[in-house]
């Protein structure tokens, strides 16, 4: 294993809050944490700083060379996670914020970002490279699997199964033993009591309409 910095995959606006996360782990202490570089990913939108930024396409990974994946579509990160980091024995690694709470045996997989004030309950297991957003909790004894995204204020009951590749908007809630299924949308502000079936997009039908009265 390298003892380089971090290489953050993304250098666009998800990689720069992520960013925000390392820093506040080296600040507690974690200087193994700091970023070396970012890989700008075709497509997106460049905010980190350009002189420590590197097309992904110029990328010649060697070996355990230690990476964070910061973009947040599941859909854009499968192919990374199954060809660039796999394919390379890249190191993904877990980055937990200071002010979250999860116990480290509960992180089953690599490559997961938590970020602050966000509470994983007791006898929970999360799978590889999650992307659990601020202000989110995990009910006791639930399980996550992989490559799930959950913006903030996600919270989930206890006993929720929720399977890979998943994205949950704002502010959704699961109930208590509801299974989230896989590749699945999750609009934001839903709140699901019954099982949600994979491959699907699920969204609340009534929205608020503003109507001019004057």
């Amino acid at each position: 294993m390298t003892d380089a910095g971090l290489v953050v995959i993304g250098a666009g606006t998800f990689a720069v809050e992520v960013t925000r996360y390392l820093d506040d782990l080296v600040a507690a202490g974690h200087d193994d944490h700091r970023v070396e570089r970012y890989l700008a990913v075709a497509g997106e939108p460049v905010y980190a700083p350009a002189e420590r930024c590197t097309a992904l396409e110029e990328f010649a990974p060697e070996p355990g060379a230690r990476v964070v994946l910061a973009l947040a579509d599941p859909a854009r990160r499968r192919p990374l996670i199954d060809g660039l980091i796999a394919d390379h024995g890249l190191d993904a690694v877990n980055v937990v914020h200071p002010a979250a709470r999860v116990d480290p045996a509960q992180i089953a997989g690599a490559g997961n970002i938590i970020g602050p004030d966000c509470y994983i309950g007791a006898d929970a297991v999360l799978g590889g490279f999650n992307i659990i957003h601020y202000h989110c909790s995990v009910g006791h004894h639930s399980r996550i699997g992989s490559n799930n995204f959950f913006a903030p204020n996600f919270h989930c009951g206890s006993g929720v199964e929720i399977g890979d590749d998943n994205f949950f908007g704002l502010s959704c809630t699961v109930a208590p033993g509801v299974d989230a299924g896989s590749g699945s949308r999750f609009q934001a502000g839903i709140t699901l009591f019954e099982n949600a079936a994979s491959g699907h997009s699920h969204l609340v039908p009534s929205r608020i309409k503003s109507i001019k009265t004057s």
